[in-house]
């Protein structure tokens, strides 16, 4: 742990704080996923909540009951300037309310929107910093110099915190991405023979790495498919790929899926084969249901921060599709092995619960 949290202000039980959270979106993103079960937690411990949407006011996910929406200005064509001015003018209106920001531009955007003002500003790392701004030298600089004005820097990982500057560790903390209450219990019965992952068709999440690995696999177990949830603008050249690789029969595009957590937790196997990532949601939540899981050592350090390697999960290296094909195939034959890491996984649900990790957010209020 970065920072002692007894550092930074109150305890849970503290007198009500009204927060707001800020985000483009809430799309299919694991930021808003992690925002909204904070936004329960928040509420039943007695602290109003706001959402603040800034680029697109369509809604993926269920807000909870109580948590207030603010969407009057977003709109895919407004400026920078104007989402500063409009944060701006709430932070007027509730001078002694909380703001927080899980995305680096919004995270900019709102210490910017702060200055001069009395609000408290908690922002958030939640993906390898090395990416934020892809093709710009000039930006991490202004990310480093304005993140310096935040009362608090959460990172998902000691690795993300290591690849910021010493100042900015230094008003950080490491809090681990909370369990939804939502989150299904393990699965008892008979698995389906089925390879599942989730994310965003986006050359962050590696999908080509599972496509060619399950096709390797699938050349050896031909009764198994594989089902891919998530949307992106690799749609197509993924498919194609699929087709390619001869296994076009084998492999669903499920798309976005509200109830992508009840195929997954029937799955015999989840994968994961990002490059890079924070703390991936899906990772975590497979892990908690007991499903084998296996996952890239992708940059950020997210898998590393909570898989043990062949103890409740297997870790290879990215792009290595051999070594995932292998793991695949060693879990679908080795059922008790598969099992045995799966119950150990089981053991994250205690300290990723809602009520441990919010108790850890609700300090930094």
């Amino acid at each position: 742990m970065i920072f002692s949290e007894d550092k930074i202000g109150l305890t849970p039980g503290c007198d009500q704080v009204e927060i707001f959270f800020v985000a483009p979106s809430l799309g299919g993103g694991g930021a808003e996923r992690v925002a909204l079960a904070l936004s329960s937690f928040f509420l039943e411990e007695g602290h109003p909540f706001t959402i603040v949407l800034t680029k697109d006011k369509s809604v993926h996910y269920e807000i909870p009951q109580g948590v207030s929406l603010v969407d009057d200005f977003a709109s895919p064509s407004v400026k920078p300037l104007q989402q500063i001015a409009h944060i701006r003018r709430l932070m007027k209106a509730k001078p002694a309310a909380v703001f927080m920001s899980f995305l680096p531009h919004q995270n900019m955007y709102t210490l910017l929107a702060s200055i001069g003002l009395p609000n408290k500003v908690i922002i958030s790392v939640r993906n390898d910093p090395r990416f934020d701004f892809p093709g710009s030298s000039f930006l991490p600089h202004v990310r480093n110099a304005l993140y310096r004005k935040a009362d608090a820097i959460v990172f998902q990982t000691e690795t993300q915190a290591q690849l910021l500057p010493n100042k900015l560790k230094a008003n950080g903390t490491v809090i681990l991405n909370p369990l939804s209450e939502s989150v299904p219990e393990p699965y008892e019965g008979e698995r389906r023979k089925v390879i599942t992952t989730s994310g965003r068709l986006e050359e962050q999440k590696n999908h080509e790495m599972t496509i060619r690995a399950f096709a390797k696999f699938h050349f050896v177990h031909p009764d198994y498919r594989l089902e891919i949830f998530g949307e992106g603008s690799l749609d197509a050249r993924l498919r194609e790929l699929v087709a390619e690789e001869g296994v076009a029969d084998a492999v669903s595009f499920e798309g976005f899926s509200p109830n992508v957590l009840d195929y997954i937790r029937t799955s015999a196997v989840f994968v994961m084969s990002s490059r890079f990532e924070g703390l991936s949601n899906s990772m975590l939540e497979s892990l908690c249901m007991g499903v084998p899981t296996i996952c890239t050592r992708c940059m950020g350090g997210g898998a590393e921060a909570v898989i043990d390697d062949g103890e409740n999960g297997i870790l290879v290296d990215i792009d290595d599709v051999e070594a995932e094909a292998n793991a695949m195939a060693h879990l679908v034959d080795n059922p008790k092995y598969a099992k045995a890491i799966g119950l150990r996984a089981r053991e994250l649900r205690q300290q990723l619960s809602l009520k441990t990790i919010g108790d850890k957010w609700l300090s930094l209020l």
